[in-house]
This record gives C-alpha cells, structure tokens and sequence, in this order.
C-alpha cells in the first residue's frame, strides 16, 4: 500500500483555527484587584462586543509570545510598564461558541503596583473605568464564570501555583 502525504501548506490549512489571549492581574498595596471596564459605544454593541469588568489583557497578535502580549496589552490598556517580571498564574480553554473559536488565555500576577502606579494608571479608548477592590466585592458585579474564573487565578497567585482551567473551572 502506497501512502500519499499531503504538502504541508494543505495540511496546515486543515487544522483547526484557534485564539490566544492573555490578561494580567494586578493588585493595590491593599491588595484588591484591579479590573477595567470596557467601554460601551452604540458601534461596539451593534458588532457584537460585551461590555464587561475583566482584567488588562487581550488577544496575541500573530506569533506573539504570551508574556509579550501581556506586557503590550497592559501598557495600551492603563499605560503602566512594569519593571518587574510577570509571573505565569493560569491558563484557560474555552471551547468554541456562537461564532468564536476555541480560545486559549494565558494568566499572569504583575504583583502589588505602588501607589504611584495606581495613580498613574491611563485607560485606553477601549476602557472608561477601572477599580480595585476584594476579591468578595466583585462577585455581584462578575458573572459566575468571571468570578470563579477570578477566584481561582487569585489562589493560583497566592499559593506560588499555576492553574489549569477549563471555561473559568480548575480541572
């Protein structure tokens, strides 16, 4: 039996199409967690967009490793540049839905800010708000998903850990 291999250009185009995100938590010297809000415009509504509390972060451009994205991300989304090293917190899979793909978001801890640094903190266009606050105190303004997805990143942080997660769920 002779087996014929496909080129590997065709077979590249029949795998799967996927998404990588990230996103940073960040803390006050109280140690509350920062969230930001997207901001809501009759043009974002009418494409489909949530308005939402969530942490600095976003998609990775093509090729872009997931600590980069992260540091990107947070400087376009509150202008802080971080001196120190953002640590690997947690990773979450969500499965395809509607008309998203299959999305796969890397978590990382950029530690305690400064007082200084809360204060400096400049929201993107794409934000009109942002809070610290208790973990406690968010839970009736997040989703159930959000929260648990939350809680267990900020465990995750708080043990020196890193957690898997499937749709904000540790496995």
């Amino acid at each position: 039996m002779v087996q014929i291999w496909m080129p590997r250009k065709e077979f590249v185009e029949t795998l799967p199409r996927a998404l990588h995100g990230c996103g940073v938590l960040l803390f006050d010297p109280e140690g509350r967690a920062l969230l930001v809000h997207d901001s809501y415009s009759e043009g974002r509504a009418a494409q489909g967009w949530p308005q939402r509390w969530w942490a600095p972060g976003g998609l990775l451009d093509d090729g872009e490793a997931p600590v980069d994205g992260a540091r990107r991300e947070l400087l376009e989304e509150t202008g802080l540049r971080l001196a120190s090293r953002l640590v690997p917190i947690g990773v979450d899979f969500l499965p395809p839905a509607e008309d998203w793909p299959p999305v796969t978001t890397y978590f990382f801890s950029g530690g305690a800010l400064t007082w200084q640094q809360v204060e400096s903190i400049t929201l993107s266009d794409e934000h009109d708000d942002h809070q610290f606050r208790q973990l406690s105190d968010w839970e009736d303004t997040l989703s159930s998903t959000m929260h648990t997805r939350l809680t267990a990143l900020v465990a995750a942080r708080a043990a020196g850990r890193q957690v898997i997660l499937h749709c904000g769920r540790p496995m």
